[in-house]
């Protein structure tokens, strides 16, 4: 199992999510993009925990099963999904602007959990046979919006903002305004926990000197 070093940072990021690719990018790693196209449909009976959790893995290997003994592309692969959950529903991203306003409206001054998981998995671009080795964590943030009438939710969908983000509203921008307070880390609800998401790799002995930079 070859580790990322300072010198080669490279992994696989199995996510379309541009904030992902900044956050992972801020922290010294250099992410090849790879989408997977794996249905975000929750089971039956499927906690929320348990949802993202089986979307991650399910994501981490669909990228891993196209790149197979594809020695052209990194070995560590990292998928993450967030989802917001309100009173057990979970809140996906929004069909439409009607849809982003409704959910908005739903979530104005009552507290929410979002959650992002994440999965690290071992391709083994060699073809060595030890390949498919993964680890799959979550974090949960409880977060509280403000009261917000109308007019406020109106434009702010108007923007466009919310139209590809889990809950209809980004933290990191615009929607940073609509947050009152939060429990948990700021990361899990921007999409990306990086904590936890570097502590992992570490625990696997896939990460060589961090942090990066010169010593």
């Amino acid at each position: 199992m070859k580790p990322v070093t300072p010198e080669h940072p490279e992994i696989i990021l199995a996510s379309g999510s541009p904030r992902r690719k900044e956050l992972i990018e801020r922290i010294g790693f250099e992410p090849v993009v790879r989408v997977s196209s794996i249905p975000e449909e929750r089971h039956s009976g499927e906690s929320p925990s348990d949802y993202a959790l089986r979307l991650a893995g399910e994501k981490a290997r669909h990228v891993a099963a196209e790149l197979e003994e594809d020695d052209q592309f990194p070995g560590w692969i990292l998928s993450a999904d967030t989802i917001v959950v309100h009173h057990d529903e979970v809140l996906e991203k929004p069909d439409d602007e009607d849809h982003a306003i409704e959910m908005l409206q739903r979530l104005s001054g009552q507290q929410h959990e979002v959650i992002t998981s994440y999965c690290w998995l071992w391709r083994d671009p060699t073809g060595e046979g030890t390949g498919g080795f993964a680890r799959a964590g979550w974090v949960s943030t409880d977060v509280w919006l403000r009261e917000l009438d109308d007019e406020m939710i109106e434009r702010y969908v108007a923007t466009g903002e919310p139209m590809d983000k889990a809950g209809s509203y980004g933290i990191q921008k615009l929607g940073g305004v609509l947050v009152r307070r939060l429990e948990g880390s700021y990361f899990c609800v921007m999409g990306l926990p990086v904590c936890e998401v570097v502590e992992v790799l570490q625990q696997l002995g896939g990460l060589e000197a961090y942090p990066f930079g010169k010593q």
